[in-house]
């Protein structure tokens, strides 16, 4: 039995510190466009989680040293996750917003947490010279973003707008959605 007492605390100890305390590669970009590479420390265990968490903040530790920066303090931000790098943007300083694509026209993707289970997704498009962001949840059935959200985030651009209005393209996942952003894109600026 005591040794039971003993093994069973240890091994749960070294679960949480693998699911809880990771560091992964990072590169962040300072406001005066200082490129440095960093392991970014993250909490959470499953991706999803934590994502929502760098929206807020980023911990990384850099020459041995634990730094928090906030959406004020970079403009931007990579991650190494498994196999994959997300980009993250300082959107106005406020949050750090994955990148989907950027060119003329930024999408962003942002998650929202409705309670503790439920999390959201919400893309965001950012237009040249425009200071304001058009938001489209994800909460079609059969589409990723329904008509009725992403009608008026494109009505700006009559080839496009026809194409989701006439269901021509139809937003089923988040490929077929950044190359609809890049054909608005080439249409309409």
């Amino acid at each position: 039995m005591t040794l039971t007492k003993i093994i069973i605390p240890f091994f749960l100890l070294i679960f949480c510190n693998i699911s809880f305390g990771q560091k992964y590669f990072g590169q962040i970009v300072t406001p005066k466009n200082d490129t440095l590479t960093v392991e970014v420390k993250l909490e959470g265990f499953f991706n999803v989680n934590r994502l929502i968490n760098l929206q807020e903040k980023i911990s990384v530790v850099e020459n041995g040293v634990t730094k928090i920066y906030l959406p004020k303090d970079l403009k931007s931000f990579k991650i190494k996750l498994e196999k994959e790098i997300i980009p993250f943007e300082s959107v106005d300083n406020k949050a750090f917003a994955q990148i989907l694509y950027s060119n003329k026209i930024k999408l962003y993707k942002i998650l929202n947490q409705i309670s503790h289970s439920h999390i959201i997704r919400i893309y965001v498009i950012k237009k040249p010279n425009n200071i304001n962001y058009m938001k489209m949840p994800a909460m079609g059935l059969s589409r990723l973003i329904t008509k009725n959200d992403m009608l008026p985030a494109i009505e700006d651009c009559k080839s496009s707008y026809e194409k989701i209005k006439n269901d021509e393209v139809k937003i089923k996942d988040e490929k077929v959605l950044i190359e609809f952003i890049k054909d608005y894109e080439t249409s309409c600026f």
